[in-house]
């Protein structure tokens, strides 16, 4: 497949071919309720970003979410949001040549880089967790917005067990420095893992089973919280295995699994970081048995390195959580037909915004940054803040009270910035794709019910 560069997500690209209206499902104020409102005088320059990671292995992922972004601020800028003022889209790319994908220490980077331009107002992302842990202190200390798609570790925004694993060790509260400026639009891994257990045991009828772990806050996290819940739904941990993300063959571990009569294996980590390479693994070793991974796992690379051993259809029958299909939302039917017109040069699959779970994630993460910015401009009389501080200060404190309508359905976000939306839906490869199975939701009291 042809790989984006770091130059690929061009404002001008998308904005050349037209399409500039403003989704349907969205309250978008257009430019006579701009002038309405007092900002069609309104001057200087409002910047907002993504930070995904864009190339190496996780390229698979990273940029749909980001062309959401970017779509949105075209339609913003059609619609005259911010009234007068000039509006910026810096992306950024958090991956490197040296992980191969997305990487904490250039997340981190990015994040300063972003944060000493006074005209950052808000940044979308980033996509995965370990990526979060470097840029949330950053963030805070500088007040910066970040509002994630796809990040699901709990330690981000709150105190869970697992935080205090030692393999872990997270201190939540000392990821902010300063303000509590991070939000997500996903929900977290207590609720995937809830999940992911429930169908281990009672959907895929695993009752043994062995857990993998890539080692990184996200991937460990989810294994240690699928286990606890397995084990409380009645099902037998056999076996478990903390490997690098480097790691790229897994025989000698699913040697054990079989030994041991796991009727199934657990990937808690990212197809980058050896999801696919387990499942390929799996083939050559003759296990007929289930593979279920979390979000991490469901992406193209994952059906292009299962299959990349001597059974080329290894991929088949292998199950994810990931982030509630909308595809099947009647809300989201706008926004994809969009990204569709306005990514039609793109090449396959970019140019097609259901191959990746969360791309109407960053779709609307960005529409509910950008509406904040607005509120605040509107609250003050058309113009920005006079002090960039006080303007960041002011767009978190306009996200705390969001209630958007989008492509996601309604978002609203708790104390802890944490969407109150729960659910993930289970996806199966069938016929070398990825395809919707049941959506599943979680009550207060931990109990999974099939949503969709």
């Amino acid at each position: 497949m042809v790989k984006p560069t770091k130059g690929v997500l061009s404002i001008a690209s998308i904005a050349a071919l037209g399409v500039l209206a403003a989704c349907g499902t969205t309250s978008t104020p257009t430019s006579s309720s701009a002038g309405a409102t007092g900002i069609a005088g309104c001057h200087g320059t409002i910047t907002v970003a993504s930070d995904m990671p864009l190339t190496g292995g996780d390229a698979t992922d990273g940029p749909f979410p980001a062309y959401a972004a970017q779509l949105a601020v075209t339609q913003a800028n059609a619609n005259k949001l911010m009234g007068g003022c000039t509006l910026k889209y810096i992306s950024k790319d958090d991956s490197t040549v040296l992980k191969n994908g997305h990487d904490p220490a250039q997340g981190a980077a990015n994040i300063t880089a972003l944060a000493a331009d006074p005209t950052v107002m808000g940044v979308v992302g980033p996509f995965n967790s370990s990526v979060a842990l470097s840029e949330i202190p950053v963030a805070s200390r500088n007040h910066l917005a970040l509002i994630s798609p796809a990040n699901t570790n709990p330690c981000l925004t709150a105190v869970v067990a697992v935080c205090s694993d030692p393999t872990i060790a997270i201190n939540t509260a000392s990821l902010y420095p300063g303000p509590h400026t991070y939000f997500r639009v996903i929900a977290s891994d207590v609720q995937q893992s809830e999940i992911d257990a429930y169908v281990a045991y009672s959907v895929l009828k695993a009752h043994t089973i062995y857990v993998f772990d890539d080692q990184e806050a996200y991937g460990r996290g989810l294994a240690l919280l699928f286990m606890k819940y397995y084990k409380a739904d009645g099902g037998s941990v056999v076996g478990s295995v903390s490997l690098p993300g480097a790691t790229t063959t897994f025989s000698t571990q699913l040697s054990v699994a079989q030994s041991k009569g796991a009727q199934a294996i657990f990937f808690g980590g990212t197809t980058g970081n050896g999801c696919g390479l387990v499942r390929r693994d799996m083939g050559s070793a003759g296990m007929n048995i289930p593979l279920l991974g979390g979000d991490g796992c469901e992406d193209q690379l994952f059906i292009t390195n299962a299959n990349s051993g001597a059974k080329t259809s290894e991929a088949n029958g292998s199950y994810a959580t990931s982030a509630p299909d909308v595809t099947k939302l009647a809300s989201s039917a706008t926004f994809f037909s969009q990204y569709a017109a306005a990514y039609a040069s793109l090449p396959a699959p970019y140019n097609n915004g259901t191959k990746e779970p969360y791309t109407a994630y960053g779709y609307d993460a960005m529409n509910i940054l950008l509406h904040a910015i607005n509120s605040v401009l509107v609250g003050n009389g058309g113009q920005p803040p006079s002090s960039s501080q006080t303007f960041r200060d002011d767009v978190v404190a306009a996200l705390r009270q969001t209630s958007y309508d989008g492509a996601l359905g309604h978002t609203t976000f708790d104390a802890n910035g944490d969407t109150t939306n729960t659910g993930f839906t289970l996806y199966k490869v069938t016929n070398g794709a990825w395809v919707g199975v049941n959506t599943y939701a979680v009550d207060t009291s931990g109990n999974v019910s099939v949503k969709s």
